[in-house]
Parts: C-alpha cells; structure tokens; sequence
C-alpha cells in the first residue's frame, strides 16, 4: 500500500508549460539578486561556475525526489518522503532541517529585500527585513489563496524583467574581466557553489503537484528537469553579465549588485526597474518561504513529531495559524542576527542535508522493492548518480565555514533528541516503521535474490559431499538425510572415518582394522541410499587436518555427526570448533541426533534475519526425499512494526515459490525470541537453524546455540560460507551489483 496520507485522486491536468513555470518560480527569486556580490568575493570571476555547479546538484535531488513524487502522488515534499521511507527518526532530521533551510532562505531574502529598499531609500535593512517580515506573517495567515496570487504575479513580472537584463548585457560583456578566470582558484569556486546553492532550494516543492500532472512518468520530470536547466543557466548568465560589467570590488561593495549592473547599460532608469525587480524577488522569497516552511512544523505535528498545539488550524482562514507565526517570528529573528552570507551559508548547509537524504531515499527504497514503490519515473544510472549527487552535496560542507559544519551536526543531534524526546511524551508517532525495516527489507531481497541465482545454476555433475562418521555409531538418519542431499545435488558421497592416532605412536604399528560388524552394517545401509558412495578410513595425527584434506573444488557440503551435548564446555576447542572457524569455502552441516523415530515434521526457523543458503536448500531436499512436511518459522519482536511484518511474510511468500517441496510458511511475534523458537522446535521432528549473520565468538551465534542446546527434537545446524561476509557488504551487494 502507497504510504500516504490522503487516498483520494486528484484530477491530472497540469502540462509542461504549467508544471515547468510552477518549477521554475520557485526558484527565481532572491539568491541571483543577492549573491552575486558575495560569490564573486568568493570565486571572483569564475563565480558563474557556482551557479552551474550547484544546479547539477540540485538537478540531481530533482530527479531523485520526481522519482519519489511519481511513487508517492498524494502528498510532496521532502520530509514526507523520507519519513515514509526512513521512518520517523530520519523523518524528524530532515523535518527540522528542511524548516530551518527554508525559513533561513525567508530570512536571507528578507536581509535582501532591506538592501534594494536601500537602492531608492537610505533606511535601515533590518527594519525593513522586520516590517517585511511581519507583512508576510499576516498575508500567509490570511490565506495560502492570497499568498499564491502574490507569488505568480511577482515570478512573471520578474521573468519578463531578467529577460531584458540578459538580452542587454550580453552585447556589453567586457571579456577582459575574466581574466584569469580562476582568480581565487577552485577552492573559491566551491565555497561559492555552496553559498549559492540556498537559491535552488525551492525546486523540491514543485514535486507537490506530481498527483495532478498529465502522463506524470514524462511530463513531470521533463518539466522540473528542464526548469533547473533553464534556472541554471539564467543565473550563470546573469552572473556572467555582472561579472563582465562591473570589477569584482565593485561587485563586492554593492548591495544591488544586479540593479548597478543593469544602470550601466541600461540607464537610471532601466536600474531603477531591476532594483524594483530585486524588492519583487526578495518579497517573493521571503513569501514563498514562509508558505512551504511553515507547513513542516504543521505535518509533523500530525506524525506526532511535535506539539499537537502546531496542527491546528484557524477556523476562519484555513491556515496553520500557530505554524506560520512560529515560521514567521523565527524567520525574521534570525534575520536580524546573521548578515545575507551567513544565512545563505546556514539555509544553504540544512539544504545539503535534504537534498542528499532525498537521494539516499531513491537508493534504499530501489535495493528494498517495497510492493507500494511504483514511481512512474526512474532516476537514470542508478545508484550511482544519486549517491554520486549526494557526496558532491556534502562534499560542499567543510567549504562552508565552521558555523556551517557545527550547524550541521547539531541538527542531527537535535533531530534525534527531539524525536526520543517525542517518543517519551506519549503521542503516537507515524510513521510506526524505521530504517531498520527498509535495511532488512534489503536484506530479505538478496537473499530471495541469491536462492533464485542458486536454483537456477546448473549443478556440477562431478560433485561430492563429504560426511565424517564415527566409528561405531552408525547413525540412520544421518545417512538418510546425506542421500537426500546427494541426490539435491546429484553428488557422490565420500563418506570418511578419521582414527586419530596418537603422536606417540607410529602409524606403522597402529591397527587400523575396525570393528567387522559395523562396517558390515555401515555398506549395507550406504548400498540402501541408491547413492555413488565411495568409503575410506583414514589414519592421521590430526583429525580435522584429515577432514580438510578431504575436500576439493568438487565438494559441495561438509556433513558432520555430534554425539556430544551442544554446550560451550564440549565445543569449544573440539574437532567441530575448528572446522566451524575455518575458511573453507563449502557449506557445513552438522547433526544433532536425537532419537527421531520418523521424519514426519520439518521446520525451518530463524530470527529477523535471512535465511542463509545452506538451511533453506537442505531442508527441501530432505523434505522432498522423505515426503515431510516442511515449515518455514520466523520469529520477530511482538511490537515489531506493521512494516517489519508485512516485510516478513513477503519475504517468507517469496522463499515458499522458490523451494520444491510443499511449504508453509509460519510468523511468531514475541519478545523471548529464543522460547519460541524452542517451543516450535520441541514439537517437531527435525529444527533446521542457520548461523549467524555476521562472525560472532560463539559457535554458530548465540541464539543458535542455546536453542540447539535445550529443544528435545533433533537439529541440522548449518552454515554457509556467505556466512562470514560482513552484513554491510551484503547490504552493499544488493544496492550496487
């Protein structure tokens, strides 16, 4: 099921030309207005390439969150994306950093629009930047209907006027102040990509809309593709235009820069108009960051994420009224504290931070494959354009001051206190799945992937399967299971007793003659599995030296008999220890009899993780050579999210299609992980457990262990040689390969 708030549809209507103008107000506005003057500072008269360099990154999250809109229609933005993948904890740090980018780029367009009132008026920048605030506040309030008349009006009128600013300059451009081009060096260009890229932050909001664009898997990325482009390469030109007009300390001395620019080739009052487009541009901003930031605190609210006091609305507007006046105060107290620069750098850092969760987001949910994943457009090259578009976008931090750097790591600090302080107070917070859940989704889907690839590789006629036994315990059912895996893998079966002979003792003068009637009633039963068998004793100073010599590049399975209790005392340092610590690149199955008259009742079980390789394929092949009944048991906590269950049983669904014999599958919630696992393994006749996850200290992983230990029935323990490949490098697997 699509993860989202409202199911109703909306009805699809919007073009290309509506969708790409919606894209692209919102990003013209203040940044190209304001920056200039900063960015040459920085990068001198390569400052153009700023411009470029953060609209491919911004293109980047743009296609990653179009992706994320088409598979999510009825509801936008980043944070709803990423808490419906991540869940809430993720869900809370990109909640609070994208409030705090949009309410520092409110604020950094409010310090604007002070500086071009400055151009017609010699009055203070913060007073303006407060009263210009405090307008805003009560337009918002009034009505997201007022707010956006407002804001299509000014995007129009500031095309119109950027259009004749470019269309003039062009001709005018002094090539010799671009020489040479890298004046402050790439390090100038790469701190100025990161104060400019405060300026493509809006483009994410146009991803609201994707539930009510026509054909929205092309016309919708079309669009917001398109719309970067152009953005892009409209601010690149203007800068160029400023930088080949003016000298940087021109640049840099100007608090309208774009405005001194135009007067130059345009007139008084050609500068007049731009300056008039700057207080436009700015008030746009400032507008359009207080209507979309002010709905975070109002959709987190609803999660649960913050006071229930912030989701309610005014009854006579509409509006979030609490929500916008906390935007709106905060907005302009921090304009009144930090100059343009800082807030361009603050906003433009908590931008990064969502930008490159947006692009992680595609990546996880790709490798996850949840069934409600549908989008309608795929980010190309993935996972490596989003991964690459969000290691440029960090990458850009330590450019960015030290305030910037602190700024960052606090705000995940915050965003997880905040939300265990959230999870304390009581409110239900939505929604109930993490990013652990999507990680073993991951999980869950190499595994089914790697059991299909095994089941469709031709199996390698001249295998073999080594089974040890010991002298003089002939155990039936060990052999019994061993033919059911040698006819899985159409395999001989090499089966080995080991006499180890003493270091004392020269092999010469040992006997090695073994007890007639066993190995009489050992032949006959080997002769009854219809099975290639080849038989050998093997006298050797060392026993399991003497296994290992045994197995070859042909060799399968390791199949092992313990007559010893499972227990610390008696594995630890024994024959089995050794070979369970090797890196002998076979599976290795090792039986636990305990007196099972009959194979009637099969079952496989495990905690929250995989199954690996090994335990699934042998339980089929025994189920399927004694015509038992074969269950698939999964234990998981008993307030395991809806996510994690659904995960389960999809998982367990998937596993059933892919083995031969008939199968049920069986989910068990609870917290005493191991009772349950002992209680279902007591009342079958064979309890089939993998290893560990990952390497561990123990045997085969302390749960195993224990289990094996206290159930009454008899247990295969197995182990795959995926085994010891670290979980992230499994994780690893399944997103890249």
């Amino acid at each position: 099921m699509v993860p989202t708030e409202n199911d109703s549809k909306l009805t699809r209507e919007l073009g290309l030309a509506a969708v790409f103008t919606t894209a692209a107000g919102t990003m013209i506005g203040a940044g190209i207005f304001v920056l200039p003057g900063p960015a040459a500072a920085e990068a001198g008269p390569s400052s153009a390439l700023a411009f470029v360099f953060a609209g491919i990154i911004a293109l980047v999250a743009t296609m990653c969150a179009v992706e994320l809109a088409t598979a999510m229609p009825r509801a936008g933005g980043p944070y709803f994306f990423v808490s419906r993948a991540m869940g809430p904890l993720v869900g809370t740090i990109i909640g609070l950093g994208a409030w705090l980018a949009l309410i520092l780029k409110g604020s950094f367009a409010l310090v604007g629009l002070g500086w071009y009132i400055t151009y017609f008026s010699s009055v203070s920048v913060l007073a303006v930047a407060a009263v210009g605030g405090i307008f805003l506040i009560i337009v918002n309030w009034l009505g997201a209907e007022q707010s956006g008349r407002l804001q299509t009006f000014v995007v129009l009128g500031l095309l119109m006027i950027l259009a004749v600013f470019v269309g003039g300059g062009v001709p005018v451009i002094d090539t010799s102040n671009f020489d040479p081009l890298l004046e402050h060096g790439w390090n100038g260009v790469i701190t100025a990509t990161g104060l400019v890229f405060i300026s493509y932050l809006g483009v994410v909001k146009a991803t609201a809309v994707a539930g009510e664009v026509e054909d929205p898997g092309t016309t919708f990325p079309r669009a917001l593709i398109a719309a970067v482009v152009f953005v892009t390469l409209l601010y690149a030109g203007i800068m160029l235009i400023i930088t080949g007009v003016m000298s940087l300390p021109e640049i840099e001395a100007s608090t309208a820069p774009v405005a001194d620019a135009g007067e130059l080739f345009l007139g008084t009052v050609g500068g007049a108009i731009i300056a008039l487009a700057g207080v436009f541009a700015t008030v746009s901003t400032a507008n359009a960051a207080t209507l979309s930031s002010s709905r975070f605190p109002f959709a987190m609210s609803q999660d649960g994420l913050m006071t229930p006091k912030l989701r309610k609305s005014s009854t006579r507007f509409g509006t979030p009224t609490r929500s916008i006046w906390l935007t709106g105060l905060i907005m302009i107290g921090l304009a009144l504290l930090f100059d343009a620069e800082g807030l361009a750098k603050l906003g433009g850092t908590f931008g990064i931070l969502v930008f490159a969760l947006l692009n992680v987001t595609v990546v996880l949910l790709r490798g996850a494959q949840p069934e409600w994943y549908d989008p309608d457009f795929r980010t190309p090259f993935s996972p490596w354009l989003p991964l690459l578009g969000a290691t440029a976008a960090l990458l850009l931090i330590p450019f960015m001051g030290l305030l910037s750097q602190v700024s960052a790591i606090v705000l995940i600090v915050l965003g997880i206190a905040w939300y265990y302080v959230q999870t304390q107070i009581g409110e239900t917070v939505q929604p109930d799945h993490t990013i652990g859940d999507q990680l073993q989704r991951v999980q869950y889907r190499q595994a089914i992937d790697d059991k299909a690839e095994r089941l469709g590789t031709e199996v390698d006629t001249h295998s073999k399967i080594v089974v040890e036994v010991l002298q003089e315990r002939p155990n039936r059912d060990l052999l019994a299971i061993v033919a059911a895996f040698a006819r899985r893998y159409d395999a001989t079966l090499d089966v080995v007793v080991i006499s180890e002979v003493p270091a004392q003792l020269p092999l010469s003068e040992y006997d090695p003659r073994l007890d007639r009637a066993w190995v009489d009633t050992l032949e006959r039963r080997l002769e009854s599995t219809d099975c290639d068998v080849n038989f050998e004793h093997v006298l050797a100073r060392d026993r399991t030296d003497a296994l290992f010599d045994q197995i070859d590049d042909r060799t399968e399975l390791v199949v092992i008999d313990w007559y010893a209790p499972i227990e610390k005392q008696y594995l630890r340092g024994s024959h089995v220890d050794k070979i369970l610590h090797s890196d002998i690149p076979v599976q290795i199955a090792v039986l636990k009899h305990r007196g099972m008259a009959k194979l009637q009742d099969i079952v496989v079980a495990t905690e929250e993780k995989p199954y690996d390789r090994t335990e699934v394929e042998l339980a089929d092949a025994i189920a399927a050579s004694t015509n038992s009944s074969l269950t698939l048991m999964k234990v998981i906590p008993a307030d395991a999210s809806q996510e994690m269950i659904t995960t389960a049983k999809e998982y367990l669904d998937n596993l059933q299609e892919l083995v031969s014999s008939p199968t049920e599958t069986e989910i068990v919630l609870g917290d005493d992980v191991r009772t349950a696992l002992i209680e279902r393994g007591d009342a079958a006749d064979l309890l089939i457990l993998g290893s560990s996850s990952h390497p561990v200290p123990g045997f085969f992983g302390p749960t195993t262990d224990i289990v094996a230990a206290e159930t009454e029935s008899s247990v295969l323990l197995a182990k795959d040689p995926e085994t010891m490949i670290p979980w992230y490098r499994r994780i690893k697997r399944r997103l890249f390969d």
